[in-house]
């Protein structure tokens, strides 16, 4: 009897793992590995909750690691055959559970798919290098961190640790860590401003980056609760310690407003990039000396607030087009419904344009490689001034200084 049942719980494990579909391999040179934390702003009450309760957020991580991916084809990333590393790789999914039975609800998906999509990182696994530079990112407004896992964790494998940072009560669903979630739906701010929730998602922002700078906070993170204490006599810190004085910020729609007005807002935030979004806040008028890059469909709606903006931008400035895009391209739904393929629930196809998903993800990266790349490594970024653009021919450069 034990020994049939056995059997059973391996055939139904083979089952489920032959049902998984896998994002696309890593081009880059390092596995990537990914954690989930919550974070709890004790400062601020949120203003939407239900109850009074103090701000919390969850975030996802991704960053370069020496965990060595899986084998076969599900394998994680090109070319990361690091000696020094590990074969402990579980690959993680890219939906939680309830995020995943949220987005089935959104797309009348009856088949389950959210379920079974597999991303390209190592779950858990160890932040093998601290020293490299922190980019934060903000996803659309409605939108949940998890819709953006594959452009993060492709990009994270050309050596950048990023934080995906969830907003509750502004995104569909956010769901933390442990399991529970908090839905837009149960906000008890209707018809909130533009100006509030950017407000909030600027200290939201901030918050956050003060959370990886707190070593309780980063003590949680894989790979650095374990780092060696400072050398006694030495003026160094811990190699825990990210480097959170100077990052990158970037994100899709209102995440990339967001993205502008922290340049405004907080000093570490030093360079930052928007993916079509509409923008808002003091920072449209007043400006920023701070390198920034505008990236936007082709054609794009008529849009006076980045008309103005630009024209108040006096640092390193570029603003492209991307062809065959709709507003919806810039997340991760072209390059799931393309693996998913004839099993894509219809819905799932709409406002992305036409463009490939892999295609997409590989354009926001080379772009974004080279400006954080230019800004925060002092390194690279000839792409933004032409070199070898041909390789990305569905992108037209309209703007730059």
């Amino acid at each position: 009897m034990q020994k049939s049942i056995l059997c059973l719980s391996a055939l139904a494990s083979q089952a489920l793992a032959a049902s998984l579909v896998p994002l696309p391999k890593l081009k880059g040179p390092y596995a990537v590995g990914t954690t989930a934390l919550e974070l709890v702003d004790s400062s601020r009450t949120d203003p939407f909750a239900p109850t009074v309760q103090a701000r919390k957020l969850a975030i996802s991580l991704f960053y370069p690691t020496q965990t060595r991916g899986a084998q076969g084809g599900n394998g994680s990333g090109g070319g990361n055959d690091n000696d020094n590393g590990n074969d402990n790789c579980v690959q993680a999914l890219q939906f939680p559970p309830l995020t995943a039975a949220y987005i089935d609800g959104v797309y009348n998906d009856t088949t389950a798919s959210a379920e079974r999509i597999l991303t390209q990182s190592c779950h858990d696994s160890p932040l093998s290098y601290p020293e490299l530079p922190l980019l934060l990112f903000g996803p659309g407004l409605g939108n949940a961190r998890t819709f953006y896992s594959a452009e993060l964790e492709e990009i994270a494998s050309h050596g950048w640790n990023i934080v995906s940072v969830d907003h509750p009560y502004d995104a569909g669903i956010v769901e933390f860590p442990d399991g529970r979630a908090v839905y837009a739906r149960d906000s008890v701010v209707v018809n909130g401003t533009a100006d509030l929730y950017l407000s909030v998602r600027v200290e939201d922002m901030s918050f956050v980056l003060d959370a990886l700078s707190n070593t309780s906070v980063v003590s949680q993170i894989p790979g650095l609760s374990t780092a060696p204490a400072p050398a006694p006599g030495s003026s160094s810190s811990s190699s825990a310690k990210l480097r959170t004085d100077k990052v990158g910020v970037f994100g899709h729609s209102f995440g990339g407003a967001t993205a502008l007005q922290l340049l405004l807002s907080d000093p570490r935030f030093s360079v930052g990039a928007n993916f079509d979004g509409i923008l808002f806040g003091p920072v449209i008028e007043t400006g920023t000396s701070s390198p920034f890059v505008l990236f936007g469909t082709n054609p794009r709606m008529a849009d006076d607030t980045w008309t103005t903006a630009w024209e108040n931008l006096r640092g390193f400035k570029r603003q492209y087009a991307v062809d065959d895009t709709e507003h919806g391209a810039f997340t991760d739904f072209p390059v799931i419904r393309d693996v998913l393929g004839a099993d894509s629930p219809p819905l799932l196809d709409t406002g992305l344009g036409t463009i490939r998903g892999e295609r997409v993800i590989a354009i926001e990266t080379a772009y974004m490689d080279a400006l954080f790349g230019r800004f925060l490594k002092g390194e690279g970024g000839e792409l933004l001034d032409g070199e070898g653009a041909e390789e990305w021919p569905e992108v037209s450069l309209v703007g730059r200084n």
